[in-house]
């Protein structure tokens, strides 16, 4: 028999505490916007567990009403930020099933195995606490406060908490499990409070206990996973633990890091085995890196497929659906946008390659640039197989380089280039006998009148 869920996700808070214009839930942690987190996590539930359905409800303010990160949930607006009992009010008409779990969207490292343990616990109403670390019992947490028996007696905010109370090691995740029927019978009688005039959520608890219905406190002995966002402090603490949790994945999946700390991932990113990674290199969204290649230090990469073998770097940057095929090279201080690069081609030193299409086995000189862009609009640049481009060369899209070409170094091209031809454009040289010295002295005496 299977069990019905709702997960109700609360999003609509203002999140003034982070001072940013973007909505808290869409700041982003590891290149993912939080609220894609917590969505993503109540899929894994019912990834996990076949016997469980379920559907994801999001309280959300005005301001976010069907934006597309919450396109896969059903969307209820919080008109007035109202406290999150009201929050969770709103959504009451929605809820038709036998249970409904509840959580914030700025808790995005919680795990579907968290909640896969609150729902199959056997209690009508439960919540997950979680341990405080030592050297974080005065952060203003909610305390959860048991007895001895570790029965649920009441949840107590810091600043109302006595001295006892703020001992205690256990905060609330801010993590619920509700029978719907009792959710939907006792909402109502969640009282204001009385400094703010809100309703807030943790006060149905206390409803709860007042009508000896249980509550049950589940001890989560981890704190992190349940680390709330409230401020850009949490959020700079919480992608130090998510890249933590990545790079330790990506470790044991064979990948080996010359220094893990320096080394930023995305949550998407995809690594093979035998990789190797040097220092302080960030890895943006929609990156996959197939095994054997190298990455040196100070590189960054978004967007871009890295096959088998490739060198990229040192101060390398690969964008905007850009291919390395296998064993080609880019080096230092190279930019690579919306390009594919062949196999076992090279682009060693200072270029800028963006719009373009490389065959196997081409060369690309130091200094040499596509001009992409004529100032409306992009162009592509075609360059075959076995092609040699020398140093400093400008290759003006949209233009194409046939196999087997040369391109002589320092040129301007703007035309086609045909197979196996040898392309020149360079300005004629002239050498002026003895007029090097003239200048010169022509200069210093221009200099000693001012």
């Amino acid at each position: 028999m299977k069990t019905s869920v709702d997960f109700m996700i609360l999003a609509g808070g203002r999140g003034t505490r982070t001072k940013c214009s973007l909505p808290k839930v869409f700041q982003e942690l590891a290149g993912k916007p939080l609220i894609r987190y917590v969505i993503d996590t109540c899929h894994g539930v019912t990834s996990a567990d076949p016997g469980i359905t379920g559907r994801i409800i999001s309280v959300v303010s005005p301001s976010i009403k069907d934006h597309e990160l919450c396109e896969d949930s059903i969307t209820v607006v919080q008109t007035l930020p109202n406290g999150t009992g009201d929050a969770v009010r709103t959504a009451i008409p929605l809820l038709d099933s036998e249970m409904t779990v509840i959580l914030y969207a700025d808790t995005p490292l919680v795990e579907p195995s968290h909640l896969l343990s609150l729902i199959s616990n056997g209690h009508d109403v439960s919540l997950i606490s979680c341990r405080i670390p030592d050297d974080m019992m005065e952060m203003p947490y909610g305390r959860v406060i048991t007895d001895p028996l570790n029965h649920f007696i009441k949840i107590v905010e810091y600043r109302d908490a006595t001295p006892g109370e703020k001992k205690c090691p256990f905060a609330n995740s801010g993590i619920y499990k509700i029978k719907t029927d009792l959710l939907k019978r006792y909402i109502k009688d969640i009282p204001p409070n009385k400094l703010t005039n809100e309703y807030y959520l943790t006060d149905l608890l206390t409803v709860f206990v007042e009508k000896n219905i249980e509550v049950f406190a589940m001890q989560n002995e981890r704190y992190w996973p349940f680390h709330g966002i409230n401020t850009l402090v949490d959020l700079a603490r919480a992608e130090e633990i998510l890249q933590d949790k990545l790079r330790t994945k990506s470790l044991n999946s064979g990948v080996k890091l010359y220094d893990p700390k320096t080394v930023y991932f995305s949550s998407d990113t995809v690594i093979e085995k035998d990789v190797v990674i040097e220092q302080h290199v960030i890895i943006k969204n929609k990156v996959v890196i197939r095994s054997g290649a190298h990455i040196k230090a100070f590189s960054y990469l978004e967007e871009c497929e890295i096959m088998e073998g490739t060198v990229v770097g040192p101060f390398a940057r690969i964008r905007n659906s850009s291919t390395l095929a296998p064993r080609s090279v880019v080096g230092n201080f190279v930019e690579i946008k919306k390009s594919y690069i062949g196999e076992s081609s090279k682009i060693k030193h200072l270029a800028y390659v963006g719009d373009a299409t490389l065959g196997s086995n081409t060369n690309i000189g130091a200094g040499t640039i596509t001009c992409n862009f004529d100032g409306a609009h992009k162009h592509d640049t075609i360059i075959g197989n076995n092609v040699m481009v020398g140093a400093n060369c400008s290759l003006v899209a949209p233009i194409k380089i046939g196999n087997g070409s040369m391109v002589a170094a320092g040129s301007i091209i703007n035309k086609d280039v045909p197979d196996e031809a040898l392309a020149i454009a360079r300005v004629p040289q002239q050498n002026k006998p003895d007029e090097a010295p003239r200048i010169i002295t022509r200069k210093v005496n221009l200099t000693k009148r001012k």
